[in-house]
């Protein structure tokens, strides 16, 4: 029987929570080598022990990945311990929930070094590690909000739009090293990134609970497996993706107006 996740050594970040957390125990049950790292030391750990009856290796380094010297050291790290890296999953990420026109500032940039900055810093010294192996694959979590944004959320949808496409240039510049770039567009998941996010907390306006989060893990599982380059959690993520570039007034009406009946 084929286990293509055995002994891949696959980092994850964000791992000490929802999506992260999810994806971190699917990868241990495949025996793949599974490299956590999130600002919450003793999650990490926690998250560790519990992974322990699973076959493979563990590694936990908490920091935080807007730091260029420690996510430097989070890849080195890896290389140095495992011999190589399989796979990056760049999943942290932080939201928000303000009017544009009363956002501060200094929100407006914590989203984009950690959504954008950091990602991408993080993913160029992977590929350069993986272009030495002449393999590997940069898993980036984007969101269903990239395709189409979401009112007082523009600064999160746009900073998801930008992880698009400098992973589908990414992705060109790549190919000949042998190397995937896999974007995922989670739609709304029933983690605690609500409670997390900067601005407003709370619940999202729709009343919607979302899909756990172990269903997003293994569509980034099947995606390491296979190898696409772009992959929805539900059919009707893909559905609205679609019909907004199709009917793009008409959702603007179904969004606004769901929006003010809660």
């Amino acid at each position: 029987m084929s286990q293509p996740l055995w002994h891949k050594v696959v980092i994850i970040t964000g791992a000490s929570a929802g999506i992260g957390q999810a994806t971190a125990a699917a990868l241990a049950q495949a025996g793949a080598h599974v490299v956590l790292t999130a600002r919450r030391s003793d999650r990490l750990h926690k998250l560790v022990d519990e992974l322990g009856a699973y076959p493979g290796r563990r590694l936990a380094l908490a920091g935080d990945i807007r730091d260029k010297k420690f996510a430097d050291k989070l890849i080195r790290a890896t290389a140095d311990t495992f011999g190589r890296v399989d796979v990056l999953i760049n999943n942290a990420g932080i939201g928000h929930r303000n009017a544009l026109v009363t956002m501060p500032s200094a929100d407006i940039q914590m989203i984009w070094d950690t959504n954008v900055i950091a990602m991408f810093h993080l993913a160029q010294t992977a590929a350069l590690q993986m272009q030495q192996q002449n393999s590997g694959q940069i898993i980036n979590i984007s969101s269903i909000v990239s395709q189409r944004p979401l009112p007082q959320n523009g600064v999160y949808c746009a900073s998801k739009t930008a992880v698009n496409f400098l992973s589908r240039s990414l992705r060109m510049e790549l190919r000949p090293y042998h190397i995937k770039v896999t974007l995922v567009y989670p739609g709304l998941t029933a983690t605690e990134f609500g409670t997390a996010r900067l601005g407003e907390k709370g619940p999202n306006k729709f009343g919607l609970t979302g899909v756990p989060a172990a269903k997003v893990a293994q569509k980034i599982v099947g995606a390491i497996e296979n190898g696409r380059s772009e992959v929805y959690i539900t059919w009707y993520d893909w559905l609205f993706a679609h019909l907004n570039r199709l009917f793009p007034r008409s959702i603007d009406w179904v969004i606004t107006s769901g929006a003010n009946k809660i």
